[in-house]
């Protein structure tokens, strides 16, 4: 595993400074700072946490790691308490990403869901750029973007990006696990970065714009998709299930799956069935104008993973076009769009160091 160029952007997420990292095995090893930062490799990906949430985590997903490796649990002795919905977010999405994956590469459907969120901005115009995603996931749009970048990263609080690295093993892919508020990297070290659908499940998705935004060059572009309920269509916005969240947001992770079974198989029966009915019997014009047309032919897990993304979040807002505007002061050729009645695209260039 070679690190080496990623860690010519990396810097402690703590203290900002450079990190020096100590191989202990097979994609195994420690990043650590000169003022005592300890964060493992697991899996050749960076841990890259803060304190606060990296003890948390650990002790829940790798408590073989602390065992193994006594600086490092010295390191997080005495870390603050995290951010309980921020630390159920990691808990959440790392379920979503990994126990509920999709089995296949949907390249397809990935496309698709990249032009909706990001109109006029192909994964190919990144070419040759040094490229941040903020809120990778399981890697779905790293992975379209992956080949053309000259060194991309995907950050994700969650345990999203082991999946990520499993689907794209190229050189210059890095995939990191941190906080999208404090990011592990120096300033002004990226030529773009996009985030599509995850700056809205973060506290205060302002700042987590300003984070990412300081790690822009001057003149590098910032591409995001965030919801809106701006001339949200109808049944995107029913689709939220915004009215059901504060109940569903209490319930253990297994409840909330077993509800997205069964609202699934609600509308499998109510609704998808009849499509593909409709479908069947050539009515197509008439098929495409229920709701979710697109889902009829999906298989029921494909539907029911999607459901629970419904449930899943513990934090969601819906900024306005006015919030938005106001995220990219100090950017040039900011645009805003709807992005088919899903909310809302904007892009711009820095203008000036933040």
């Amino acid at each position: 595993m070679n690190l080496d160029k990623l860690l010519d952007l990396l810097a402690c997420p703590v203290t900002g400074e450079s990190l020096l990292f100590e191989p202990t095995g097979k994609d195994e090893g420690l990043l650590t700072s000169a003022a005592g930062q300890v964060y493992p490799v697991i899996g050749g990906v960076p841990r890259l946490l803060p304190p606060d949430l990296l003890g948390p985590f650990l002790r829940g997903a790798y408590p073989e790691v602390l065992k193994r490796e006594p600086r490092l649990a010295a390191a997080l002795r005495g870390a603050p308490e995290p951010e309980p919905e921020v630390l159920e977010t990691l808990i959440a999405y790392s379920h979503q990403h990994l126990d509920l994956k999709d089995d296949l590469l949907l390249i397809g459907d990935w496309r698709l869901t990249w032009d909706r969120f990001q109109p006029g901005s192909s994964p190919e115009s990144y070419s040759g750029r040094v490229v941040l995603e903020a809120g990778c996931g399981e890697g779905r749009h790293a992975y379209l973007v992956a080949p053309h970048a000259s060194i991309l990263v995907g950050l994700d609080l969650s345990r999203g990006v082991e999946l990520s690295r499993l689907r794209d093993q190229s050189p210059t892919s890095f995939y990191v696990q941190a906080d999208l508020r404090r990011p592990p990297f120096k300033p002004g070290v990226f030529d773009a970065f996009y985030s599509n659908g995850v700056l809205h499940h973060t506290p205060v998705p302002a700042e987590s714009f300003a984070a990412c935004a300081r790690l822009l060059r001057v003149g590098g572009k910032a591409n995001i998709w965030v919801y809106g309920l701006e001339e949200m269509r109808l049944t995107y916005r029913l689709s939220h299930l915004t009215w059901l969240r504060p109940l569903t947001g209490r319930l253990p992770k297994r409840a909330q799956e077993a509800l997205a079974v069964g609202m699934t198989a609600a509308l499998e029966v109510g609704l998808w069935a009849p499509t593909r009915g409709l479908y069947g019997l050539g009515m197509t014009s008439l098929a495409e104008r229920l709701p979710y047309h697109d889902a009829a032919s999906r298989d029921f897990k494909y539907k029911k993973r999607r459901m629970f993304d419904r449930l899943n979040p513990p934090i969601t807002f819906y900024p306005t076009q006015t919030e938005l505007r106001g995220w990219y002061e100090g950017f040039d050729e900011v645009v805003v769009t709807n992005a088919d009645g899903q909310g809302w695209s904007v892009s711009g260039l820095k203008s000036k160091r933040l």
